[in-house]
């Protein structure tokens, strides 16, 4: 008996870019322009920027080749969406447009929902209006979350020289608002990428966007698994995605305090005997604020959630008449039915009303 054939592994590799139905995937050095699998596309698996792939049908002259399969992933965010991601940073400017600490708060959430920790890059840092602002970000960040903040300018390169060190041989995203100044942080690291970077514009004070895609950059040609992604910017990052509970579990601000709550699935809203109402004063109002703000999106999203998964149940019955052929008419449930007449009737007649009689009245509407 002839030994098995072992099908030859296939060509392995990572998605660098997509746009316009083509997908970008560099395997072993060369960057292949590649379509889908017909099946990916049957089963509907999205393939996003950051994915280990297989290849098939690779033509190294022209380098092209068709996605074959999709790798299991470490881990994924929605927006920017990603996947096999090392570390975000959340960049967000000092000024022009001034720091928000209630937009920062979503985009925390937003990053830590997907069971990665951020790092803080506070761009234009150089135009802070005193010390005293940078270190309330850094008491509200860094002290009492214990996250990284870092302070940047692209006009000082000592300020750079951290952040370019914690990118090494890691993937990186940067996610944050339009206008914060992701690309002009990235040029700042490597002048060669030339990124094209927006102003803010004066009348609605958010940036430009500019970058209109993700794309993982190669920050140095000397260091391959160095790898950094600019992203679009977005403003309007919603929570109707997420229930209130996973939005509570992530929020490091209860942690000394929800093992106390009186029930164990406190919400820290309005409910009784909560510990963390009761410690109110020891958590900065800005991040409470954005608690409640983020929950009562979730909240939305729960009860929609649960309002489409209460599927109306409907069958059909056969009514003869006389005369005529069997007629087949929709039979709803029970809570769904309207009252007969003759339900009507009695419910009248039990709180001692009167009600006309007619022949119709014999008729139970469910029976015509």
């Amino acid at each position: 008996m002839s030994p098995e054939t072992v099908p030859e592994p296939k060509p392995v590799g990572r998605l660098r870019k997509y746009h316009s139905d083509f997908y970008y995937v560099e395997s072993e050095g060369v960057l292949y322009e590649c379509k889908l699998r017909g099946l990916i596309k049957k089963e509907g698996t999205e393939v996003l920027v950051g994915d280990i792939v297989e290849l098939d049908t690779v033509d190294p002259a022209n380098r092209t080749a068709r996605i074959y399969a999709v790798l299991e992933r470490r881990n994924a965010i929605s927006r920017p969406k990603m996947a096999n991601v090392d570390q975000v940073f959340i960049v967000y400017s000092m000024r022009d447009p001034d720091f928000d600490p209630q937009q920062m708060d979503r985009y925390l959430t937003h990053i830590e929902l997907a069971g990665i920790t951020p790092i803080l890059i506070i761009s234009k840092s150089d135009l802070a209006d005193n010390a005293a602002a940078k270190d309330t970000i850094r008491q509200l960040y860094a002290e009492r979350l214990g996250l990284r903040v870092l302070f940047s300018s692209v006009h000082d390169e000592d300020s750079l020289k951290p952040v370019l060190e914690l990118t090494k041989d890691k993937i990186t995203v940067l996610a944050g608002p339009s206008g914060a100044g992701k690309s002009s942080l990235l040029n700042a690291l490597n002048p060669e990428l030339q990124l094209r970077v927006g102003e803010v514009s004066d009348k609605i004070g958010r940036g430009q966007h500019t970058t209109r895609h993700v794309e993982l950059l190669a920050l140095t040609s000397e260091e391959r698994d160095t790898l950094i992604a600019d992203t679009p910017g977005f403003s309007n990052l919603r929570f109707n995605y997420v229930m209130p509970v996973q939005i509570e579990a992530i929020y490091r601000d209860f942690a000394p305090f929800r093992a106390s709550c009186t029930f164990s699935n406190c919400l820290h809203v309005d409910e009784e005997g909560c510990a963390v109402l009761a410690h109110l004063d020891e958590i900065p109002e800005s991040r409470y604020r954005s608690y409640l703000s983020l929950v009562g999106e979730a909240r939305l999203f729960k009860e929609e959630t649960q309002s489409s998964s209460q599927k109306q149940e409907y069958g059909y019955k056969q009514v003869s008449t006389k005369g005529r052929d069997a007629v087949r008419i929709l039979r709803l449930k029970e809570k769904n039915r309207d009252l007969s007449r003759r339900t009507l009737k009695q419910q009248v007649s039990l709180m001692g009303g009167e009600e006309d009689d007619s022949p119709e009245d014999e008729l139970d509407s469910d029976e015509t």
